[in-house]
Order: structure tokens, then sequence, then C-alpha cells
């Protein structure tokens, strides 16, 4: 009966984090302006980009093209990520970097790395910067926006751990509202706890299953 009952909680346990998703741009398809669909794998960045494709999410770039959309390596560390230069800035002419999920479905946002967000491109954030991530429970009007740290060009980088706002949301997406000319991020996790916070369905399968065990150890 106790092998059935841990089974049992293990099979609900992995239904529950079925759906989480961690997209770190590696592995995903880019769809650039100019043709030519490639996978990212840590190695080249790839400039141009019209959308792109990873673990069940499209991201798309908002008037950017040429320069000031990128995916991949664009650091030079050997870890993917995503860069945008702002129509506000100096670099290019992106207004929105927008996320959904392919198949339209609700998601929850919990945590991403900002890698850059910096009013002039390459180098450190002055404090002018004004980005903001928005969240979406009808996928088209903003329901929630949240100001963003500035943030230095490049790695390491800064945590972002979002709130409830962010639960049940069918899209969200980036702008900015004063010059911003170089904007970087990795990590998303999407159905996904925060590094080091707990799963709360995970929490509740475990004192499940000490409840299982301690009314086996009753009955025996």
């Amino acid at each position: 009966m106790k092998q059935k009952v841990l089974a049992l909680i293990a099979g609900l346990a992995f239904s529950a984090l079925s759906h989480a998703s961690i997209i770190t741009f590696t592995g995903g398809t880019v769809h650039r302006h100019s043709g030519g669909d490639v996978v990212t794998n840590n190695t080249s960045n790839y400039n141009d980009v019209a959308r792109y494709e990873e673990a069940g999410f499209r991201v798309d770039f908002v008037g950017g093209n040429g320069f000031a959309s990128n995916i991949g390596n664009y650091y030079g560390v050997g870890k993917d990520v995503i860069h945008g230069h702002w129509a506000s800035g100096h670099f290019g002419g992106l207004t929105r970097i927008v996320f959904t999920k392919i198949d339209g479905s609700a998601f929850d946002l919990n945590y991403f790395v900002l890698t850059s967000n910096t009013a002039f491109g390459g180098g450190r954030a002055d404090g002018t910067e004004r980005a903001y991530v928005h969240a979406s429970m009808d996928g088209v009007t903003a329901s929630y926006s949240q100001l963003l740290p500035s943030e230095d060009w490049g790695f390491p980088a800064t945590q972002v751990f979002l709130g409830n706002q962010f639960d049940g949301i069918k899209s969200f997406w980036f702008d900015v509202s004063s010059p911003v000319d170089c904007f970087g991020m990795d990590s998303f996790y999407i159905d996904q706890p925060a590094p080091g916070v707990p799963e709360p369905s995970s929490i509740a399968l475990a004192g499940l299953a000490l409840l299982a065990l301690g009314a086996k150890r009753r009955r025996a």
C-alpha cells in the first residue's frame, strides 16, 4: 500500500511540473528578417531576429531589425542571451519585445535575469534607464507594469523576481520610456519556481507523503 501511495504522489508531482519551462535561448529556433532559420548553441550570435521559438514560447521583436535584435552568444562568454537596442537609444529601432505561449494558454512568469539595461551601449548604467516589464491577463492589454533596475552591460547580471501579478497571464512584454541603448536578458522561469524558491505543490505533496507514512506506521 505504501508503495502505491508514494507512486501516486510521485505522479502528481510530475504532473504539477510537466508544464514548467526555463527559457535559456539555447537550442531554440531563430527566425531572421533576412531568412535562414538557425538553432542557437551557445557559440554564435544572430542579429536581424524577427522572432524566436523555444519550449513552446514565441518571442517577437517589434520594430527591431538588423543590429537592433540579437539572440545568441552576444557577450562572448559561451552563454546565449536575448539582447536588443531600443529606438530611444543610438543603435536600433526596437520598440517592444513580446513573449507569448504558442498554444495561447496562460502561464506564470516567476523570474528572469537582466544582463543589460544601459543608457549608453557597452558600458555602465547611469541610473536614468526606464525599462519596464508588463504583464497581460488577456494577451493584449497591460494588467500590471513593473520598472526594472538599471544594469551594467554583460555579466554578472541582476536577478529579477516577479510577484503574483505575473501569474495566469497570456503574454508579457518589455519596453522603455527613456533613452536605453542596450537591453539584455536570460533564464526566464515559467511555471517553474525561481531559483531557491521551493515549488508550492512539491511542499504539499511532501506533506502528503509524510501523512501517508505516518498512517502506515500507526496501522502497523
